[in-house]
């Protein structure tokens, strides 16, 4: 049940969630599919967060875009669909996109980054034998480092289940003779990590326009070639419907547990009660009283020095919750949405190709490795760059039911913006979105002649419509020193807060953001964890009537503990 602006009240539930993007809304999941009586509380007038879809109105509102994230890999490596039954009975479908990605050249040429790593490496191997032996072993090496990580990444950083710990220690022992090389690859810059490995500027600049999680000269951004083990181990989907199906499926699954979600209303602050957190109030002045906790699924930025009054933290940790980086990278996020009016062509690489690589179908990129590094220089510093690397998509050749009959609309996503341009946001949104689609065109044939609308969105446009501080997609910067238990600072790193009552979740939280749901399940069992005798003192007659599934043990609080 959704309630809307028009149907107001005050509520009172048993938890409160703050924020209906996938992560909020997968806990919500678990809570009321586990016996509680749950309210998601969303600040848009749609759900979704950053896996939104909706019409692009009111500049074309017959087309259907993905507002922010279109593609999901680490929510296939996650138990989420199985356990919350997404699939079987609450209609999300998803596809496997293979050639995930296509990294394409000027003349025509192009390298497709397949999830088999040997069809990547016969790829590279028409510009370089070199290469192509290096990105096997490059892969080896990563592939290792994942099956170590993976199980720690599905528990909490601060008290963690003996199960995955064990699970990774197996793993660990397995690739032990991989450790030297893993230790040598994290701890380079991104930069070095590609240049001593690879001389092909396509393969080069493979590795780094869609991976902008720092800057590329800096010590420890090596890591961010991990998403390459997370393509091979799970490969890359798509949701049929837009990445908002996604939202949807677990709404409609909330829905059926007795959960609700009002829309339209942005939390203002947190209520308290003594030293607990007790509920939330709404700019529109609605309160939600929540008898056990509340969950923020939002920026926990956010909710540690917006949201929560004053006061309540020990001055230490509120300092730490006022330093949690946001815009320290000097470079953001950029996004880009085109309705057009009929169909995009990629004729030049189609042809070399010569093969049935659909290359409208991937997330591809098409700058040089060179213009990636001056990129991230010129943000950096300030600068419009010269040229506006990232992924570029047709989302209308996967689904073409999101625009009119024989219409595309184009995706377009670069982390490589200045954070602070020099110019002022008007003159660099105008620049950037223009210097974004000048390069598309040499690639994508008819993207300016076909435009009808277009939805550019820079740092203070995001940060308006996700209600993310400082625009940041991530909320909290992905750097070495904000993972695990310092994510998003020590002291906060395990969703439990040192407040009563309030819980953490959302892409600040461990272990990283994306379409992954991983946040949203681990605060999930760090909150059934301590309400366990909750459900317990009220009984079994107060429970909700069993299901096959609950007796399959999909819903048993101390089960749900280790999904």
């Amino acid at each position: 049940m959704r309630t809307r602006a028009e149907t107001r009240a005050s509520h009172r539930a048993d938890v409160v969630v703050v924020g209906a993007g996938h992560n909020g809304l997968v806990t919500a999941c678990y809570l009321a599919r586990a016996g509680f009586d749950v309210t998601v509380v969303e600040a848009a007038p749609t759900i979704g967060g950053m896996t939104s879809t909706n019409p692009m109105a009111p500049e074309a509102p017959e087309y259907l875009i993905n507002e922010a994230s279109i593609q999901a890999s680490l929510f296939r490596a996650t138990t989420i669909e199985r356990d919350l039954e997404l699939g079987t009975r609450f209609g999300l479908r998803m596809t496997v996109i293979d050639p995930a990605h296509v990294q394409m050249g000027p003349g025509g040429e192009s390298i497709a980054l397949w999830r088999d790593p040997a069809r990547t490496a016969d790829e590279i191997r028409r510009f370089s034998e070199r290469d192509a032996r290096a990105w096997l072993e490059l892969n080896e090496v990563i592939d290792a480092a994942v099956q170590m990580g993976m199980p720690l990444m599905q528990t909490s950083p601060v008290r963690p289940d003996p199960r995955q710990v064990m699970r990774s220690l197996r793993a660990l022992v397995r690739g032990r003779r991989q450790l030297a090389a893993i230790g040598r690859w994290v701890m380079a810059s991104h930069q070095e990590a590609v240049e001593e490995r690879f001389e092909t500027d396509l393969v080069r600049a493979a590795l780094l326009i869609g991976l902008p999680f720092q800057r590329f000269d800096t010590d420890g951004g090596g890591w961010a070639l991990i998403y390459l083990g997370v393509l091979r181990r799970y490969g890359v989907a798509m949701f049929h419907g837009g990445t908002g199906a996604l939202p949807a499926a677990l709404e409609r699954c909330l829905t059926a547990a007795g959960g609700r979600v009002i829309t339209d209303e942005p939390v203002e602050e947190l209520l308290m009660h003594g030293d607990r957190v007790a509920g939330v109030r709404t700019s529109n002045g609605t309160v939600v009283e929540a008898r056990h906790a509340v969950v923020t699924a939002c920026s926990p930025k956010t909710t540690l020095t917006r949201l929560l009054p004053s006061g309540v933290l020990p001055p230490r940790l509120e300092n730490r919750a006022r330093h949690i980086p946001t815009a320290t990278r000097g470079i953001c996020d950029y996004k880009l949405n085109i309705a057009l009016k009929g169909r995009l062509t990629l004729p030049r690489h189609t042809k070399w190709r010569g093969d049935d690589v659909d290359l409208r179908l991937g997330a591809n990129s098409f700058n040089s490795y060179r213009e990636t590094l001056d990129a991230a220089a010129a943000a950096a510093a300030g600068e419009i760059p010269d040229h506006v690397p990232g992924l570029a998509q047709i989302t209308t050749a996967f689904d073409p039911t999101m625009a009119p009959p024989g219409c595309d609309t184009y995706w377009f996503w670069s982390g490589l913006t200045p954070t602070h341009p020099r110019e002022g946001w008007d003159v660099a949104r105008r620049e950037i979105t223009a210097r974004a689609i000048k390069d598309a065109a040499l690639y994508y044939e008819g993207i300016e002649e076909l435009e009808i609308a277009r939805r550019p969105l820079v740092r203070p446009d995001i940060e308006e419509r996700f209600f993310a501080i400082d625009g940041s997609i991530y909320h909290v910067d992905p750097v070495p020193t904000r993972f695990g238990p310092l994510k998003p600072a020590l002291g906060f790193g395990g969703y439990r807060t040192v407040v009563p009552g309030l819980y953490l979740t959302g892409s600040g939280t461990h272990p990283v953001a994306g379409i992954s749901g991983i946040p949203g399940q681990n605060a999930a069992k760090a909150v059934l964890r301590d309400l366990k005798g909750v459900l317990t003192r009220r009984g079994a007659s107060e429970q909700p009537p069993v299901t096959v599934a609950q007796a399959n043990g999909h819903h048993r609080v101390d089960d749900l503990e280790n999904v």
